[in-house]
């Protein structure tokens, strides 16, 4: 701080993780996701109406934490979920409430820049990938085009550094997802690696696989799950 080091530069983020490093411990059935300024509470209990009273014991000791360290919470932007399994319904309980304003219940909610459903099926959170996959694929179509004089490989290299990572972000979480998720996600690829290549439209998409190096998208989930395992 002497430093007078700006906002943003290295000192600030140390500064943050030893002021919520002193965040209140959370009671029995919940527990606390923390990274950075994203913070998560999760209560577990096979009642919907217990999940509220778990949840609404945590927030008064975190108003009195907040207020001791001035931390200034914007509730608008708190959401709350409650995840189950497919198909099975219930009744959603009364509302949550933080500084005696109510959080609002989602279906879907962001955490870390992953979309969670209350199904967890992450059919929300593929759907948005491939969108953002699709948007860069145009903007680099003019240079993986066919007519282009970028080589084959150049273009295989490209897609492996900029454009793969994108459907690969938080894939230890979402590997469960169904197989038809999953196809979506391998169209997409076989799209980017035929307009990478110029291949003809008698070529199968596996011998194309084949010959560039690059697993099919079933195949590199598998060995990414191991390697994270």
């Amino acid at each position: 701080m002497r430093a007078g080091v700006a906002p943003g530069g290295l000192i600030s983020p140390v500064l943050f993780c030893l002021y919520v490093n002193d965040m209140a411990s959370p009671s029995h059935h919940v527990d606390l996701a923390i990274y950075a300024d994203e913070t998560a509470i999760i209560a577990t209990s096979r009642k919907p109406t217990l999940l509220v009273s778990y949840l609404d014991l945590y927030p008064n000791d975190l108003q009195r934490w907040l207020s001791e360290l001035r931390i200034a919470i914007n509730v608008s932007q708190s959401t709350v979920i409650i995840f189950v399994r497919a198909g099975r319904r219930f009744i959603q309980p009364r509302p949550v409430t933080l500084f005696g304003k109510p959080i609002e219940w989602v279906d879907t909610t962001r955490y870390l820049g992953a979309t969670l459903d209350k199904g967890l099926t992450w059919s929300p959170h593929i759907d948005k990938v491939r969108k953002k996959t699709a948007q860069r694929m145009g903007t680099l179509g003019p240079l993986l085009n066919r007519k282009r004089d970028l080589s084959v490989r150049n273009g295989v290299l490209i897609f492996k550094q900029l454009i793969r990572p994108m459907t690969d972000y938080a894939l230890s979480a979402w590997r469960s997802a169904a197989r038809f998720h999953i196809r979506r996600l391998q169209v997409l690829q076989s799209k980017c690696l035929r307009l990478a290549t110029g291949a003809s439209w008698y070529v199968r998409n596996r011998q194309l696989h084949e010959v560039l190096g690059v697993p099919l998208f079933a195949g590199h989930i598998r060995t990414l799950t191991a390697s994270f395992d």
